[in-house]
C-alpha cells in the first residue's frame, strides 16, 4: 500500500506532526536534546529560530517536534524543570489536541500534562527480558521459576522496580555464590 498524504500535512517532513502519530494515539517519548535551531519554512522559504525537541526513541514516524509556547509551557508543569537542558531522558506524552485558529477547530499536537512518575515503564522491556533469559540459562531455574516467584505468567509481565533484584541473583546463582 502506498503512503497516503494527510491533508493537513505540514509541508516540511522533517517534524512531528499530529498526523504522525500511530492511529492519533498519545505516545509517550524519552527527550534527547531540545534547544533552539533555526527552522526553514518551505513554502514562503524563510527561517526562524524555534524550540525544537528530539527523542531517543527511534521509528519512522518519530521526528524532531517543534514546540510552540503552550506546550514548552505544559513540559516546564509535567516535568517541572525550568530549562531545557535538564529535561533530558524525561518523558513527555505528546497526543492529538485541539485549537481554534480563525474560530475554526484545527488539530494540533499537544503536550499532556503527566508528571513524570506516570509516565516511567513499569514493566521490563525486551532488551531486559533477554538479559534475564540469557541468565537463567547459566542457572539452574527456569523461567517458569522466576515468573512462580514474582506471581507473572511470563517473564514479560515483570515489575521493572524487580528488574536489579532478579539480574543481581541470577548472576549470583551464575557464579555459584
Amino acid at each position: 500500500m502506498t503512503e497516503k498524504t494527510h491533508w493537513l500535512q505540514n509541508p516540511n517532513k522533517n517534524y512531528l506532526g499530529h498526523w504522525d502519530l500511530p492511529s492519533g494515539q498519545d505516545v509517550i517519548l524519552t527527550i534527547k536534546s531540545a534547544g533552539w535551531e533555526e527552522v526553514k519554512n518551505p513554502i514562503i522559504n524563510t527561517k526562524e529560530a524555534k524550540r525544537v525537541i528530539k527523542f531517543v526513541e527511534e521509528n519512522k514516524w518519530i521526528k524532531p517536534f517543534i514546540c510552540n509556547e503552550i506546550n514548552a509551557q505544559t513540559i516546564l508543569k509535567s516535568i517541572g524543570e525550568k530549562f531545557m537542558e535538564d529535561c533530558l531522558n524525561k518523558r513527555i506524552k505528546i497526543g492529538v489536541g485541539n485549537v481554534k485558529v480563525k474560530g475554526e477547530a484545527v488539530d494540533c499536537l499537544r503536550v499532556r500534562n503527566i508528571k513524570q512518575a506516570d509516565l516511567e515503564p513499569t514493566k521490563i522491556n525486551d532488551k531486559q527480558i533477554k538479559e534475564i533469559q540469557a541468565l537463567i540459562d547459566k542457572t539452574d531455574k527456569s523461567a517458569s521459576d522466576i515468573c512462580g516467584a514474582y506471581k507473572v505468567e511470563s517473564l514479560k509481565e515483570l515489575k521493572l522496580s524487580s528488574y536489579n533484584f532478579i539480574v543481581q541473583k541470577l548472576k549470583e546463582m551464575a557464579n555459584g555464590k
